[in-house]
């Protein structure tokens, strides 16, 4: 028969599992291609200021349609670190994001 002070433990042992697995979760595919987004948005923005709205959804679309045939990318919920994914998400250049994600 388990004590309360050890079950106690145990269960403080299995929560503090749980949480640094959820910490550490990558991104999902979803958030995947909302950096990927992001990332586009940030190059054409710095490269090209005055493209239309339009042509930046084109550009996106674009970004995603070769990403998918792009084994990389395939690995980003695997490879990229949930920190990684937020610095990235946050950052305000393509260069700041870069460097985030190596």
């Amino acid at each position: 028969m388990l004590s309360l002070s050890g079950a106690l433990g145990q269960a403080l042992g299995c929560a503090l599992a749980l949480t640094l697995v959820a910490c550490s979760r990558g991104p999902s595919p979803a958030e995947c291609t909302a950096m990927l987004d992001r990332y586009t948005e940030k190059l054409v923005g710095s490269d090209r200021p005055d493209v239309k709205a339009g042509d930046l959804e084109k550009l996106k679309a674009d970004a995603r349609a070769r990403a998918a045939e792009d084994p990389e990318f395939a690995e980003c919920t695997r490879k990229v670190s949930r920190s990684a994914y937020e610095c990235a998400m946050q950052a305000e250049t393509v260069d700041r994001m870069e460097i985030c994600l190596n």
